[in-house]
């Protein structure tokens, strides 16, 4: 290992899992390169639209291990060192890409690079209306005030917004609701500047409110947060 951070060092980088690769050499190594670690392998193979990276810089490699492993990838590959095969980790691998193929039935490009081991982990037992979900995906495709499309996928699972990056109200929105509201938050009926007021949608974005001028309201920042439940 120190041979290969010399090189390093040398200005010949490595990845992370290359190094790993040097310190954990064995038998289970040696397998698991021969299905993660070629552009003729069967994990790149499969994967290949879902999962970033080069499988000669062991890149898909890494991936796989991150997620069996819960980002444990070093604690991982010391367990398993002198395992005859990497079996476990292959039939993992396959079955979260398997798992999103069948979860999501049409492809765009927006699955690949999603960290699908984690939300294969957490829903892998639960029964999707897949055709519902397809419907869901495509309108959020359609909807202007999502700006991170690749977070819809994480979203329709989860329900938690944030991976969605919603558009936010511009500062003139904002200025225009302090001024009709007189600098009064709403929630508590006390007057505050507006740098001490946030806004927000008064139809909430999940039930169908938009981020327009008429759906804009300001709130102070702690009615705000309380509302938010953060």
């Amino acid at each position: 290992l120190a041979w290969f951070r010399i090189i390093n060092m040398q200005g010949v980088k490595l990845t992370e899992q290359e190094l790993r690769n040097a310190t954990y050499t064995g038998p289970w190594l040696t397998h698991a390169k021969s299905i993660f670690s070629k552009s003729n392998a069967p994990a790149y193979l499969l994967a290949k639209d879902y999962v970033n990276g080069s499988p000669i810089r062991q890149e898909i490699l890494e991936t796989a291990l991150k997620w069996i492993s819960n980002d444990q990838i070093k604690d991982y590959m010391s367990k398993h060192q002198h395992d005859p095969n990497a079996n476990e980790l292959w039939t993992y691998f396959r079955n979260v890409i398997e798992w999103v193929q069948a979860t999501f039935t049409k492809y765009r490009r927006e699955m690949k690079g999603i960290s699908w081991g984690p939300l294969y982990d957490q829903f892998k037992d639960k029964l999707f209306d897949t055709r519902a979900l397809e419907r869901e995906i495509s309108e959020l495709m359609m909807d202007d005030d999502v700006t991170n499309k690749r977070g819809i996928y994480p979203y329709v699972l989860t329900r938690s917004d944030r991976t969605l990056s919603l558009r936010g109200f511009t500062p003139s929105q904002k200025r225009s609701a302090y001024e009709r509201q007189g600098g009064i938050c709403p929630m508590c009926g006390k007057h505050f500047e507006i740098e001490e007021m946030e806004a927000d949608h008064i139809t909430p974005w999940h039930a169908g409110g938009k981020t327009d001028p008429t759906n804009c309201q300001m709130l102070c920042k702690e009615d705000n947060r309380r509302k938010a439940g953060v």
